[in-house]
């Protein structure tokens, strides 16, 4: 077949093109490469890690968090509304912290009817000044209203210019098992009260027994021309051990009697001892020279009255209702409820006529020493 010169013009250029294309049948295509994905305002990378923030903590150590959680710590710290009110706790054993926050360090516990003035409140935390520092509170236990039974709060009786006493009758007739700090910031924990012991012979609950001789311990000061501001005058009562301490610091007392008893396993140890803190108690050792002069005239004054072996004062920061003290304080241990003779000594009207009177003369004579 002869083909026209029309026609070979159409095939050569075809069968170029044919050639071309089948020339690249035998090439390995390689992938492309996708972009990297970029979220917000960077690129995120699944090997890159971000930077660590130095952050302090409550102790003054510094911990590192992630710059995410930086930014989250600081989104989620509450806004405050401006506020100038004065407003009331409506709980019992508040705790008023450093930073607005369960982690914040605590303060200070305060009891039902506690006023403070608040300058800041979110839904979550009121930003409160207590003793000309900046604190925070749960914004649930505060009200501008005052508390229902804040007329219950104990008062003070007698009247004059006599030194204000206060007396806390140890224990109550159910304990409180849950924790608070053993003093103001710190971080060892230890149950808010007791009920207390009871007599080896007699049954008594202590906490009937440290009520009885502090109601007479109030008729005996009274009648010596003292004031007093008694911590509970009922056994159905909840106040923690730091509690009582605040409300005696509350009240403008002079000193702080706390009233117990003691009980050991070995039933043949008698005899009547003080107790207050060491000269190197962290939350208020200044205040040892007073509380050791108190506990020695006191403990010295019921063994002179109930004839009682006398056991000394002992020294401790162990105790909570002495640490959150802000005066000078003693724990009265009149006697043994695990020594059957004493246990039924202190059963009677005479020998807890006789404790009272003791104290009473140990109060008397730390005031004559000058104190």
């Amino acid at each position: 077949m002869i083909l026209s010169k029309k026609t070979i013009r159409w095939i050569f250029p075809a069968l170029l093109l044919c050639v071309l294309l089948l020339s690249g049948c035998g090439k390995k295509y390689e992938a492309i490469p996708t972009p990297a994905v970029e979220e917000a305002k960077g690129e995120i990378s699944g090997e890159t890690q971000s930077n660590p923030v130095t952050i302090g903590d409550e102790d003054g150590k510094t911990a590192e968090k992630s710059s995410h959680e930086a930014a989250v710590t600081t989104e989620t710290a509450p806004e405050f509304q401006k506020a100038d009110e004065t407003v009331y706790v409506t709980g019992s054993g508040v705790n008023v912290r450093t930073q607005p926050s369960v982690s914040g360090q605590i303060a200070v516990t305060l009891n039902q009817g506690a006023a403070l003035k608040r300058t800041g409140y979110s839904q979550s935390w009121s930003r409160v000044i207590y003793e000309n520092k900046e604190c925070y509170v749960s914004s649930r236990y505060l009200s501008t209203d005052k508390p229902a039974d804040q007329a219950q709060t104990p008062s003070i009786s007698g009247s004059g210019n006599g030194r204000l006493i206060a007396i806390d009758p140890g224990h109550q007739a159910k304990g409180n098992s849950q924790k608070e700090p053993i003093g103001p910031g710190s971080s060892q924990m230890k149950p808010k009260v007791a009920s207390g012991t009871q007599g080896t012979a007699t049954g008594i609950p202590e906490y009937k027994l440290t009520l009885a001789v502090s109601l007479k311990l109030k008729q005996e000061l009274l009648n010596r021309g003292y004031r007093v501001y008694m911590i509970r005058e009922t056994d159905d009562v909840n106040i923690s051990n730091a509690e009582r301490a605040g409300m005696a610091n509350e009240s403008g007392a002079d000193i702080f009697i706390r009233v117990h008893a003691n009980s050991l396993n070995d039933s043949s140890i008698a005899g009547a001892l003080t107790m207050c803190q060491t000269s190197r108690n962290p939350y208020n050792g200044s205040l040892y020279g007073k509380s050791s002069a108190l506990s020695k005239t006191v403990v010295n004054g019921i063994c002179s009255q109930t004839g009682f072996k006398n056991r000394g004062v002992q020294e401790t920061d162990s105790m909570s209702g002495i640490n959150w003290c802000k005066i000078p304080v003693t724990i009265v241990e009149m006697g043994f409820m695990s020594n059957v003779e004493e246990d039924k000594k202190m059963a009677t009207d005479d020998y807890r006529d006789k404790i009272a009177k003791g104290i009473a003369d140990g109060i008397d004579a730390y005031y004559a020493g000058g104190n």
